[in-house]
């Protein structure tokens, strides 16, 4: 684990009704910063980032002084998993033997080093789902889902869990069975929702966005659209529409879908970046991975 000093600071501007600064890159004092990242998962408090390349196998933290760079073998950063407490990263690890794929299951800490390891190799196919208290994660293996605690205690349930198994969506908030709240015409992918699984937003297989109000009514207002977030206050999802000409993505932007009007805005992209993977920092704050740069870009949004 290699640990750099940065300076962190955020561009912010004045804004109108629905504003939205073209900043450059939002982590630039960074010394060591390597502009090729393709997805950012941000720990609960906002003050730390997981960034990912788009082959899912480097993984960089950024917190506001340092930025550690993970060093651990064979690591596989396609879903990484925040704990409550922002200490703790929930993920999984890849390595081929004989053409086969073999995974394993860790956690490490938010300075990037190993705390715990799950599953050290396995044939079977590991998912990280996420976390219900400050020690106690749950993943899938082979899409049977497995519970465990970090100290071996009861586990915990601060919060429900929401997750997917191919087309169907599930929620568990105690020791019972889960409860199946949603079957989609394909597979469900990138769950975002919040901590008391009142909004909950994904995608269906094929650029189908959904938002699901109270775990029962689902809104499919938005016309097309993925990677959707769901702000703080639950007022707002931004999502990205991407454009592509068949080998890469050739455009991207991104759309703010006000939940209490159904209602849709396109943020202003003077600069033509290619946006995409937003999540929201606060209610007002966005960061985004421009696909041109692989850069670590912010707006600031006010209604």
């Amino acid at each position: 684990m290699l640990k750099t000093t940065l300076t962190f600071f955020i561009i912010f501007s004045l804004p109108s009704v629905v504003y939205s600064n073209n900043s450059k890159n939002s982590l630039s004092g960074l010394e060591n910063l390597e502009n090729n990242y393709f997805s950012i998962f941000a720990s609960p408090d906002g003050q730390s980032f997981a960034l990912t390349n788009s082959n899912y196998n480097s993984l960089d933290i950024v917190n506001s002084k340092d930025l550690f760079k993970v060093s651990i073998p064979h690591i596989n950063t396609f879903s990484c998993k925040w704990s409550p407490d922002s200490d703790k990263i929930l993920l999984t690890t890849a390595n081929y033997t004989n053409k086969r794929r073999k995974n394993g299951l860790i956690v490490i800490s938010q300075y990037g080093e190993l705390l715990l390891t799950i599953i050290d190799s396995t044939f079977k196919n590991i998912i990280p789902i996420g976390w219900t208290g400050d020690n106690t994660f749950h993943y899938h293996v082979n899409n049977i889902l497995q519970s465990f605690n970090m100290n071996g205690d009861e586990i915990e349930w601060d919060q429900p869990l929401v997750y997917s198994i191919n087309n169907k969506l599930y929620i568990k908030d105690d020791i019972s069975d889960s409860v199946l709240i949603h079957e989609a015409n394909d597979m469900i992918l990138n769950l975002s929702y919040q901590l008391d699984a009142n909004l909950i937003a994904f995608e269906v297989y094929g650029n189908e966005p959904l938002i699901m109000k109270n775990k029962s009514l689902v809104i499919n207002d938005i016309d097309d659209g993925n990677m959707l977030s769901i702000s703080k206050d639950g007022k707002t999802v931004v999502y990205a529409k991407l454009k592509d000409d068949g080998y890469q993505i050739t455009e991207g932007d991104l759309f703010l879908f006000d939940l209490k009007n159904s209602t849709t805005v396109k943020l202003q992209n003077k600069n033509g970046e290619i946006r995409m993977n937003p999540v929201w920092i606060t209610n007002e704050l966005i960061y985004f991975i421009d696909f041109r740069t692989g850069s670590i870009n912010s707006l600031i949004v006010k209604q």
